[in-house]
Formats: C-alpha cells, sequence, structure tokens
C-alpha cells in the first residue's frame, strides 16, 4: 500500500505554500520529512491525509486518487499519530485507543468483540496493557504518545503518519520512539514523519525528504541527503552557526 504525491501544489489566498511536490511513502519503509519553520510540512501532511483539497497535482493510494477513497476506508488504510495534546474527556487509555476502530464500526455503535480484541492488541504491542483502565490525562508525555500510536495499530492502518512526535519528550522518550517507528517499519508499516531535528532522522529514517520554500529540494539516503551544506540551507544557518555541525 503506496502513497504518493505527484506535482503536488497548494495556494491560500494567493499566496503560493506548496509548488510541485513529488513524494513517496513506501511499506516497510521510514521516511522523514524536514523543514524549518513555515516551510509547508503541516500543509503537505494535511494534504496526504486527504484533509486539504490541493490546488494542482494529486495524492494516490495505492494508485488510486485520495479523492476516490470513502472516507471510512481511507481511515482503514491510513493513520495519523498527531503531537502530544490534552483530550477534551478523561478518557481511559482503552477507550483512547478503541477511538481507532470507529472506522470500523462506526460512531454509535458499540464495539464489538474484533474491535475489544483490536484495541487490546494494541496496547499490548506498545506496552500499555497494565496502563488501560489509567485516565489518558494523568499519563505522562512518553506514554501518550504511545497510547496514540496503539489508537493508530487498531484502526488497522498500513500507513502511519507522524506529526513531530519527538515533541515535549524527553531523550530517553524520544529514543524509544524512534526505535518504535523502526520497528513498525520492520512490521511492514509505512512510516512518515516530520521532524526539526536531522539527528533523529540519520537514526530511524531509511528515506530523508527535505522541504523548502514549498518544493522538496532533496530526498534520499540520510548519508547522502543530511550534508552539513544542506542542512546549513534548510535552516539558514551562518557561517558561525555552521562550525558547530562542523564541531560535532
Amino acid at each position: 500500500m503506496t502513497l504518493r504525491a505527484h506535482d503536488l501544489r497548494f495556494a491560500y489566498r494567493a499566496r503560493t505554500v506548496l509548488q510541485g511536490v513529488n513524494l513517496t511513502v513506501r511499506p516497510g519503509e521510514v521516511l522523514a520529512l524536514l523543514g524549518g519553520n513555515g516551510a509547508g510540512k503541516s500543509t503537505l501532511l494535511r494534504l496526504l491525509l486527504g484533509l486539504l483539497r490541493p490546488t494542482g497535482g494529486e495524492v494516490r493510494l495505492h494508485e488510486r486518487p485520495l479523492s476516490a477513497w470513502p472516507r471510512r476506508a481511507l481511515a482503514r488504510e491510513l493513520a495519523y499519530v498527531p503531537q502530544l495534546h490534552q483530550a477534551p474527556f478523561p478518557y481511559r487509555v482503552r477507550e483512547v485507543v478503541l477511538l481507532g476502530r470507529l472506522p470500523s464500526h462506526g460512531l454509535l455503535a458499540a464495539p464489538s468483540r474484533a474491535d475489544l480484541h483490536a484495541a487490546d492488541v494494541a496496547l499490548a504491542e506498545l506496552e500499555l496493557t497494565a496502563l488501560a483502565e489509567r485516565r489518558y490525562t494523568e499519563l505522562s508525555g512518553g506514554e501518550r504518545q504511545r497510547v496514540l500510536i496503539a489508537r493508530a495499530l487498531a484502526q488497522g492502518a498500513r500507513l502511519l503518519v507522524f506529526d513531530e512526535p519527538s515533541n515535549g519528550l524527553d531523550y530517553g522518550g524520544q529514543l524509544r520512539l524512534l526505535a518504535r517507528m523502526r520497528r513498525l517499519a520492520q512490521a511492514g508499516h509505512g512510516v512518515l514523519f516530520t521532524t526539526h531535528h536531522p539527528d533523529h532522522a540519520r537514526q530511524a529514517a531509511d528515506r530523508v525528504a527535505l522541504l523548502a520554500d514549498g518544493r522538496i529540494d532533496a530526498d534520499g539516503a540520510p548519508a547522502e541527503v543530511l550534508t552539513e551544506a544542506a542542512v546549513a540551507r534548510l535552516y539558514g544557518l551562518n557561517e558561525d552557526e555552521q562550525r558547530l555541525l562542523s564541531a560535532r
């Protein structure tokens, strides 16, 4: 199940945000998307998820235009893992994970045995079984991130999109998250994540794409793409700041 953007363009109120973006998310692969603030990363994610309609070009899932997918069918193939957030209600962990089953049973229907089993499997896979009856609002940042990933896995999707998932995590939590994304890819999932940290891309990604001025500036293996010159250009570093890259 491949997600592919072809010649993707997006403009908002006469301002061009994305122009001619080509990007592919493949099963069994981790793709890191890097870009500075305002580069268009969040807009690109929303287009890939079908939450925005492009001005031009198209997104295809399994060679079928995203616009042709019914929403519930799309949700069974493509899952979004947002940044850490506060739940509006004091849901228990199991209830949050079961939200991932809504595309299967609908909003008003009670969860089926299959839904409960899928949630239990996801909880176990993310080592959350012991926390299943805890309130989501009582958890640490790292625990909440695991709950959001479990919700995506319970959804049954093969492609997972993470929006800056390391925000709010300490160093250990960041490393555990990166390792978890690697394991998801090894299990056959396609994983796309946005980040401001080149090191995270080097540690976890099979491929790295650099987004600058609304275009994909480079796309390839981390060692080939994340050169000092490319990182300095991407983040607008001056000579003194670039020396810090060389000193690492």
